[in-house]
Formats: structure tokens, sequence, C-alpha cells
């Protein structure tokens, strides 16, 4: 060890050394710790505050399918063991139970206020008019089915087998003479033909289409408008299994947010804190080639080599870094995904040649600058990949 001209050794954080004598700006490292202490703290605070929050948004979201489905608000039973599940969970992570159970009680008060205020609400918000929904069996078609119940619509929803249900209790009926609005939440390649359906179908005014990919849908949407049916293209960024709209980003294809400002599905969404969005409908696939299918496609290429590579996935999970592990949920996240949605996603882009090329440039560049023995190609790229994720906020 090195010792100083004295003959003693260094003391880092001793309460003789650095610690004790070391003064920056009139303060000690001592003290500047403890500050740093409470900025940790304090953002702790926020991220704890943010998951309340998330929990009150699930909550209601409960609580709309509870009034849909007619079930009870309270449960005590389900409650109760849930209460003496975070007793034995503050246990074992040295929390005092008396403190988790107090605070989970009044958690589950706030719960239980908010969906009892929705149970008061809906049906006082009254008849917004008559939805229906192509594809409402589904899981998009269920979450949008579920949304707009709550906005006030009588809402029908049309399976694959052409069979007509009301929501939320399925029992047969017909279509409505007139509608407000028609979502049409079916597969990518047969969405195209479903909006000629609804346009022939129904006296709507509005039908909404919520594809992950639009330019496929160019000529049939130009079609219909020209018989005066207006036609909004959509794309919530999120599956049906969320659980909440809270911060979950929804695009709208249009110029600007005011274009939407009375948009009844727009104005649906902003009632639950969702983060609403403006794309103009021509670039909406280009971007999301860089969203969803370069994504996807990354991920695609990993679980595949990982596959081929002789190792157990427990050899990798085992010993993976951080990074390693984050891209390991992710290609697990894809890998459970439905193929045929992801399959269309790839397969309807408009853009899905020149994407193809951009990945094979962007290989390419990468094997040169590892062909490059003085790494002054790979250090440009990693400078590149610094300066991109500066501007952005990522």
């Amino acid at each position: 060890m090195h010792r100083t001209k004295g003959g003693s050794s260094c003391r880092i954080g001793s309460r003789h050394g650095n610690l004790g004598s070391h003064v920056s700006g009139g303060h000690t490292l001592i003290e500047e710790n403890i500050e740093a202490f409470r900025r940790y703290i304090s953002q702790i605070d926020s991220e704890l505050l943010s998951l309340i929050s998330e929990r009150l948004s699930v909550a209601r979201r409960i609580g709309s399918m509870k009034y849909a489905s007619g079930k009870e608000i309270r449960d005590p039973e389900i409650e109760r063991r849930n209460l003496s599940a975070i007793k034995e969970r503050a246990k074992a992570i040295d929390v005092p139970p008396e403190l988790a159970t107090s605070l989970f009680e009044k958690l589950v008060d706030e719960s239980v206020r908010e969906q009892r205020a929705l149970d008061e609400l809906i049906p006082n918000r009254g008849i917004s008019g008559n939805c229906v929904i192509y594809g409402g069996a589904g899981g998009m078609g269920r979450l949008f089915a579920e949304l707009l119940l709550f906005e006030g619509y009588e809402v029908v929803i049309v399976r694959s087998s052409g069979a007509i249900l009301r929501y939320p209790d399925f029992e047969s009926t017909a279509l409505p003479d007139e509608c407000e609005l028609s979502i049409v939440s079916v597969p990518m390649s047969i969405t195209a033909d479903t909006i000629s359906r609804a346009a022939n179908e129904l006296k709507c005014k509005r039908i909404y289409e919520i594809c992950s990919m639009k330019n496929h849908l160019k000529e049939t949407i130009s079609n219909v408008r020209k018989y005066g049916v207006e036609v909004v293209s959509l794309h919530p960024m999120f599956g049906p299994e969320i659980r909440s709209f809270k911060d979950k980003p929804v695009i709208f294809c249009g110029s600007s947010n005011t274009a939407f400002k009375e948009d009844p599905v727009w104005k649906a969404f902003a009632s639950r804190d969702a983060r609403l969005m403006t794309v103009d409908f021509e670039i909406h696939d280009r971007l999301m080639s860089y969203i969803l299918q370069t994504t996807h496609a990354l991920n695609i290429m990993y679980f595949t080599l990982l596959s081929n590579s002789g190792f157990d996935l427990l050899d990798i999970a085992d010993r993976a870094s951080p990074i390693c592990e984050r891209q390991l949920e992710n290609a697990r996240a894809v890998a459970r995904q439905d193929p045929q949605l992801y399959f269309e996603i790839q397969k309807l882009s408009g853009v899905r040649k020149g994407l193809i090329s951009e990945l094979e440039r962007a290989f390419a560049e990468l094997k040169k600058a590892l062909e490059d023995d003085s790494g002054e190609r790979f250090e440009a790229l990693m400078n590149i990949g610094k300066e991109y994720f500066k501007g952005g906020g990522a």
C-alpha cells in the first residue's frame, strides 16, 4: 500500500483522513454525502408517488371493468388476503408490518373511493350515442369497448364470426340504425375490407382504424371519404394487457393536436390521462419502422442467434450483465407476442425494403469498424450514438 512521507497509509473515509478534514465550497464531505442521500430520498419519494398514482389509475380501470360486469366494488375476503400477504412481505424485507398495513389500508380505501365515484359518474353521464366495434371480442376491441362504455356510449360488437352482440352482457342484438362512431379492431390484413364494410353497413359519422401500419389503407380511406364518411387513423402504442391508460402514448394521424380537440375518442383517452400526440399520416409508417419494425427485427435476430448458439438460456441469464438482462427481457417480450401481428407489422409497411437496406448498411458500418485495428472507426460509431442520445432526452 502506498504510504505518505510520515509512513501512515492513505485513510480514505477515516475519522482523521480526508473525510474529516476535506472542505469543498464550505461543506465537508460528510455534509455533501448527507445532501446526496437526501436527494436520493427525494428521488425515491417521487418514485413512490408515481407508483401510488399508477396504482390509483389501475384501480380506476378495475372500477370501470367492475361496472361493466356488474360486480360489487368491495370484496372483503380478497382485501383480507391481500393485507395478509402485505404483512408477510413486509416482514421478509424488514419493514414494520404495522407501517405496511397502515399504508396499504389507506391505499385500498382511496381505491374504493375512486371506484365508487366512477360507479356514480358513469350512469349520470347519459347516453353519448351508439358505437359499433368490429372485432370487439378481441383484446384491443374489448379495451375500446370498456373505454367508450365509460364515456357513456351504447356499445355493440361485431365478431369475426358475424355475431352481433351488446357489450358488456354479450347478448345478441342488431346493428343500430345510426351510430356516432365505429372502431375497426381487426387484423391489419383485413382492416381495409372492414373499413369498407363498416362504411356500407352503418350510418356512421366516424370510422376509426387502429393499425400499427397505415400505408396499405391509403386507397381504401380515400375511397370511403368520397362518400362522406370520415376515417380517423390512430395508433395506441400498447397492447390490451396494459393495466391503465395513464401516460400511455396514443398517436392520431393529423397535422396538430388542436385538430382533434373535439374528437370523442381523443377526449375519451384524455379523460384517462393518456399521452396524446399527432403524427402526419404520410410519415407514420417511416417513424414506426424505427419504433416497431427495427426493434422487433433486432430482438427476433437476437433470440434466433441465442437459440442457435448451443447455450441454454440459464447459461446466459445467470451470468448476464445489466445491459444483457434488459436485452433478454426485451427479446422475451417480443417472443411472447402474436406472430401473425408481428409478421403483418413487418410485411405491410410501406417502407420495408428501405428499412432492410438501412439495417444492412448499419451492419456493414459495424463490420468495417471492427476490421479497423486502430479502433478509430469503432470509437466514431460509439460517439455518434452518444451524440444522438444527448439530444432526445432518451
